[in-house]
Order: C-alpha cells, then structure tokens, then sequence
C-alpha cells in the first residue's frame, strides 16, 4: 500500500436534517457517513424543514443530539430570516455554540422567497454586534448577490461566505472584492464540479439541487477555478433525501417547479464520496494535493475562525491508501448515508480511507 496522512477534511455545509420528520437520516448516521469519507468535522445548517434552528433552544437540542450520537466533531449554525421574527435570539445563538449565521436570500428548502439586502440589514447588523468573528453564510440569487456582498463586507465589514457558487461570473465578482481586501470567500460543491445540468434530462429529481446545476462550460471553468485557488473551499451541501422522496417528486412535478404547492425535493447525498473521488482529480493531475488539502481542511478552518490547536491536523487527521490498488469504481455497496443512494455511484475513487481521527479520538479504521 501507498499510505499518505491528510489533516481531517471539514464540510463547513451539510444537512444533517435531525430532529425533523425525515427520519431515514440522523446526526448519527450523517456524521458516520461523514467519518467514511474521511470528514472529521462537519457543520449543519439550520434549515431543517418543520425545524429550523431559529432559537437557542433548538440550537442546544442540536448540540445534546450531536454530543451523545455525532461520530465525527459536529458544529451549527444559527439561522435568521426576514419572517423568523429571531433578532432577540442571536445573542444567545451565539453564546451557546453557533458556528456562525445562515441566511436565504434565494428559494431553497424551507425558503419559497427572494429576499432584497434591506430585507436582512437588521438581522446582519445584530449578528454583527453579537458575533463579529464568526461569518455570515449565505445562499444567494443572481439577482441580490451583489447588493448582499455590500451590505455585508463593505457596509459592517464582516466576513462573509457565499456557498455553492455555481457560476464563473459570481465568482469572478466575489474575488474582485476579495482583491480590495473586503472579507469575503466563497465555497463550491463537487456536483456543481462534475456534473452538469443535461443530467436533468435522464435522472430528474434525483439531479435537481439550489442552486441548479450549470451546463458543460460553466462546470468546466468551475473547475479550473477551482484548481486555481479563486474558488476557496470545497462544500458538499450534504442532503440525505430518501429514493422515495426523489421518486414522489418525480411524479408528483416531474419539470421542477419550485412553489409552495408543487411537491419539491432539492438537493444530493454523497458525503462519504466526495474526497475519494477528489483524489482521483490529483491522481489525474486536474487538481494538486496542496489545492485539495487547502480547500478541505486550511480555507474552511480560516473561514470559520476556527482554533488550529483544537481542529487542525494534530488532532484531526486521515490516513488514505493512494495506490493503484486502491483505485475502484463506486458502487451502491458502499453508502453509507441514511438516504440509501449517492449521485456518485459510479464515479472512480481514488483513494481508500485507512483510518480517520476526529478530536484526537479514532473514529474510523480499516480492519
């Protein structure tokens, strides 16, 4: 074997979707997923549907939920939106834990709406008050993107991070803020990287995420992007829909209208993938180690001023088997997610997962 030692990656985005009423998914399974493919942190957004951690409450349900079950190091996120009517609970969001503050500005999962900077400017004014070290997250549209960029790194001189950019013009604009100085940063997804928006076309729901994928070019200098540091980290988006959630969508609005009264089912599994399929980009020259090592544990570790003693690589770190002998074909075998498939069943893997610490404990080992 070919062993080599990689910090831990850390998935500054996933979905955990606990408590909630998709009960194929846990934080328990999510984050033993996360641990299968060589994640040893992870952070889970706060839009859980019929859920939404939109109080301290819910945010220390979340944080008893990990402490007992969680595999891998688990962290929150606030969240706050124009209707959630909780600027009285970011305070103490944040003093018991939040990782940092999530918002929507675009349709998603439990979000219908485009929301305008103005309608956030009193939520990002107090989170600035209350936590101006810890980032603003946000899933923006084309349409508020640029006003949002303002309002936030110009307006408060707060950090914050765009995620899932699926388009090289979003990206060329957050790096010419970045270029003046502003905090700003930004993350992309890998199916965002390797797929593009024809696969709609044979697999429907079970390729329709927000944002949406983009065609053949836009992937494409995604990628080299990417490669090329403009894009600073890598972010799964980690959705665990189940194949019959997938499915009854399917029937129910096979063209993917998203409105309230149109069954809807965006987003992908696939954590426990990612990383082996990255290493078969190094192994393919596309990206370098270094690039994968900054995008997967540096950037996401600056992103969220995180403490480098306590989550950088002396006690998170991930033993992966590189050689040719290693090297496979995904297969529905190895799933891990409650979801029970993976939009990468059938991409290459690079690499094998030897042996995982999280928080200086062993969470993973090959026997």
């Amino acid at each position: 074997m070919s062993i080599i030692k990689l910090p831990g990656a850390i998935d500054l985005h996933v979905h955990l979707r606990e408590p909630s009423d998709n009960k194929a998914e846990t934080i328990k399974n999510g984050s033993l997923a996360a641990a299968h493919g060589g994640f040893s942190l992870i952070c889970d957004m706060p839009n859980n549907p019929g859920n939404p951690t939109w109080t301290v409450a819910k945010l220390k349900e979340k944080i008893a939920i990990a402490k007992k079950n969680a595999t891998v190091t688990t962290l929150f996120y606030a969240g706050s939106q124009p209707e959630s009517n909780n600027i009285a609970q970011l305070e103490s969001m944040a003093s018991a834990g939040a990782v940092g503050l999530k918002l929507y500005g675009a349709p998603t999962t439990g979000n219908d709406k485009d929301y305008t900077a103005k309608d956030f400017e009193q939520i990002i004014k107090e989170w600035h008050r209350v936590a101006p070290d810890k980032p603003i997250m946000l899933h923006a549209g084309a349409d508020n993107l640029e006003d949002l960029i303002n309002l936030v790194t110009k307006k408060y001189s707060h950090h914050l991070h765009i995620c899932h950019v699926h388009s090289s013009k979003a990206v060329k604009l957050i790096n010419s803020y970045k270029t003046k100085g502003y905090k700003i940063s930004c993350g992309v997804c890998p199916h965002h990287l390797l797929k593009t928006s024809h696969e709609t076309l044979g697999k429907g729901w079970f390729s329709r995420m927000q944002p949406p994928l983009a065609n053949q070019d836009e992937a494409e200098s995604l990628l080299k992007l990417f490669a090329g540091g403009a894009i600073d980290l890598l972010e799964s988006d980690y959705a665990p829909h189940t194949k019959d959630y997938k499915l009854a969508a399917e029937t129910n609005n096979p063209h993917g209208v998203h409105k309230p009264t149109h069954t809807t089912c965006f987003g992908v599994p696939g954590i426990e993938h990612i990383m082996p399929i990255m290493l078969s980009l190094v192994r393919k020259n596309i990206i370098s180690l270094d690039r994968l090592i900054d995008a997967t544990h540096t950037q996401p570790i600056k992103v969220l001023g995180l403490d480098k003693n306590t989550f950088g690589p002396a006690k998170n770190y991930a033993k992966w088997d590189i050689s040719d002998q290693s090297v496979k074909r995904i297969s529905e075998k190895d799933v891990i997610s409650g979801s029970d498939w993976s939009p990468y069943v059938g991409y290459i893997a690079g690499g094998k997962l030897i042996k995982l610490v999280s928080s200086g404990k062993i969470v993973h080992e090959t026997k």
